[in-house]
């Protein structure tokens, strides 16, 4: 008789654990994010209104990060009754990508994180002259991003680039010559190039409007 009451006292304890609503979450606290808001978290994991006992935490994380462009990881915290910390680490942001659409920040892997609001301050710029529609989630050219960083180590005062899927990566000088130099390979000799290049055309007096530096050993201008 005494197991059997002791039994039934611990259904009826589990039972008052799975329905109180003291146990139920209505919010959680959010720290480490930047990029993302609080509420976009939250709504992400699908937390609202369940008892902390049905809650498959580690699902959770991933849920988040799958859903919630811009967040790199995903840490859970959870006290009773039912105090929930989200913490997030969110990917780093390196380029600002344009488009007619409007700009968008990219990490250094390509992954659209979001629009820019202009609060990074000064990112590495490049548009897009094909206009090709983005959204947070989308993939942009790794290739172009990789392009870009290490043309900006050789020619450290241009911050921003064009770019389009035809030609790869190109800028436009102060002369207003556009300077096609493709995709990333062999930029340090393709810019020891335009040094040159741009030398003889001072020389000459000659009017261009392209550089194209693409192929190795035989640029071309007209």
């Amino acid at each position: 008789m005494l197991a059997l009451l002791m039994l039934l006292a611990m259904v009826a304890l589990l039972a008052w654990f799975f329905v109180d609503t003291r146990f139920f979450i209505y919010e959680a606290e959010v720290q480490g994010n930047a990029l993302v808001s609080a509420d976009e978290v939250y709504r992400a994991s699908g937390l609202d209104t369940m008892s902390v006992f049905y809650v498959n935490w580690r699902q959770v994380a991933e849920r988040i990060c799958h859903l919630v462009p811009g967040v790199a990881q995903v840490r859970i915290n959870c006290q009773l009754p039912n105090r929930v910390l989200i913490h997030v680490r969110e990917h780093e942001v390196h380029f600002a990508w344009r488009t007619n659409g409007g700009a968008f920040l990219v990490d250094g892997e390509g992954r659209v994180l979001k629009s820019d609001d202009g609060g990074y301050g000064e990112l590495l710029s490049i548009h897009d002259l094909d206009e090709y529609p983005l959204q947070p989630g989308d993939q942009v050219d790794q290739i172009a991003l990789k392009a870009v960083s290490r043309l900006h180590s050789l020619l450290p005062e241009v911050k921003a680039f064009d770019y389009s899927r035809a030609k790869g990566i190109s800028l436009l000088d102060g002369h207003g010559w556009r300077i096609y130099f493709g995709d990333d390979q062999a930029l340090p000799e393709k810019v020891a190039t335009m040094h040159a290049v741009l030398q003889k055309i001072a020389n000459s007096g000659a009017s261009v409007k392209l550089i194209d530096l693409r192929f190795v050993g035989c640029p071309y201008y007209e």
